[in-house]
C-alpha cells in the first residue's frame, strides 16, 4: 500500500478499546495501530455491505442464487 494515498484520521477510543488494539500488536498479529483501525473498518464496511445486500434480497423476496445472478 503506498503512503501517498493514505490520508491521516484521528480519533478517540476508550482505554478498553486502546488496550485490544495494543494486544494485537503485541501479539505480533499488527505491526502497528494504523493496521489494526484500517482492518477493523474494512471488515466493518464488509459486513455493512453485506448486511444491506442481505436486507435488499429479503425485500426483493430473493434468494442469494437470484442475487448472484443479477
Amino acid at each position: 500500500m503506498s503512503t501517498k494515498s493514505l490520508k491521516n484520521v484521528q480519533a478517540r477510543v476508550s482505554e478498553e478499546l486502546y488496550d485490544e488494539i495494543d494486544k494485537r500488536i503485541e501479539s505480533g498479529m499488527y505491526a502497528s495501530k494504523s493496521e489494526v483501525i484500517r482492518e477493523a473498518l474494512r471488515k466493518l464496511f464488509a459486513e455493512q455491505s453485506r448486511n444491506f445486500l442481505r436486507e435488499l434480497a429479503e425485500e426483493k423476496d430473493l434468494s442469494e442464487d437470484e442475487m448472484l445472478e443479477e
